[in-house]
């Protein structure tokens, strides 16, 4: 009796002790609210954006900082042009990632609903109803750090790693998307898609063991089903391949972290194909890939290529 009450003691103590970070995320009791910097002595600006975000009183609130970027993304932007702000409610597992841009009053200009939910899948975070927005036109690039801060308003912390690693991905997405503006057969859509489908692929074939050959071969066959073979370079498709080796490093390609993964990347990929966007992208591909064959361009080409092997053949038996 004495060893059990001794054992039972200790795990009481041991309980009693573990950090708040374990909490569970279906603990929350409020939603919480996290205004840009540059919001926290502008009452007209705040007043507008909280109207936007649906703000309750009940919500906690707090800001996103300089330092909170440099800490979470390793990024720097002065506290004056922070002004994307963010509401955050945590849901119980397996109720999903739901994100809402708000651009009523301002657009979010260089990053996407679905780039958003990408790169918070990346992150951990994976069970939640997010709303983005801002009073006027922003970048939209301080509302990661607020979704971070967040958490930690609510005495959670998601791992330094993996907020980079979600950032990199961000910058990555939006990045490509500008360096291939204006190029037939290439949408910003398409690319989430690709991305979130090699995450999938990841986690149902291979885990936490996946090789950079294996996710080199991954990369190579979702461009080819998304129509972006031939598009993206070779030093855009290295980054994607780095950013998805350091996500394996950080562990989230295995475990039950994984399972919610695939799950909500299976949602965004369901969210993404039957949205406007991606039917567009779809109907457009489908429109050059009726030209090029009307053209009878790719009949050119294959006869280029008969007669150039037929050229090497005659070559070599000129040679014996």
């Amino acid at each position: 009796m004495y060893k059990k009450f001794t054992l039972l003691a200790v795990a009481v103590l041991f309980i009693s002790l573990l950090p708040a970070t374990l909490k569970a995320a279906s603990e929350w009791e409020n939603a919480v609210t996290i205004y840009g910097a540059a919001l926290e002595n502008d009452d007209g600006l705040r007043e507008d954006t909280s109207g936007l975000l649906g703000t309750e009183d009940g919500d906690e609130t707090g800001y996103v900082y300089s330092e909170d970027l440099q800490n979470y993304l390793d990024v720097y932007y002065d506290d004056s042009v922070l002004k994307s702000s963010i509401r955050i409610i945590q849901r119980d597992p397996g109720h999903g990632l739901n994100i809402t841009l708000n651009e009523e009053m301002g657009e979010i200009t260089q990053i996407t609903e679905e780039t958003y939910q990408n790169a918070l899948i990346t992150s951990g975070v994976t069970d939640a109803d997010v709303t983005i927005a801002a009073a006027e036109d922003v970048t939209g690039e301080s509302a990661l750090s607020g979704i971070y801060k967040a958490y930690e308003v609510q005495g959670e912390e998601i791992p330094e790693e993996r907020t980079r690693n979600a950032q990199e991905e961000l910058e990555a997405i939006t990045d490509i998307a500008e360096e291939n503006s204006g190029v037939e057969g290439f949408s910003q859509v398409q690319l989430n898609k690709m991305i979130t489908e090699i995450k999938i692929e990841i986690v149902n074939n291979y885990g936490g063991d996946v090789t950079e050959e294996d996710v080199r071969g991954i990369v190579d066959e979702k461009m080819q089903e998304n129509g972006l073979d031939g598009i993206l370079s070779q030093e855009q498709i290295d980054r994607i391949v780095g950013i998805l080796l350091d996500i394996r490093d950080s562990g989230i390609f295995s475990g039950e972290e994984a399972e919610r993964l695939m799950e909500s990347s299976r949602d965004l990929v369901d969210q993404i194909t039957s949205s406007d966007a991606f039917g567009e992208a779809r109907d457009r591909a489908e429109e050059i890939g009726q030209e090029i064959q009307e053209s009878g361009a790719w009949e050119s080409f294959v006869d280029a290529l008969r007669n150039f092997f037929s050229r090497v053949a005659d070559f070599l038996r000129s040679l014996f």
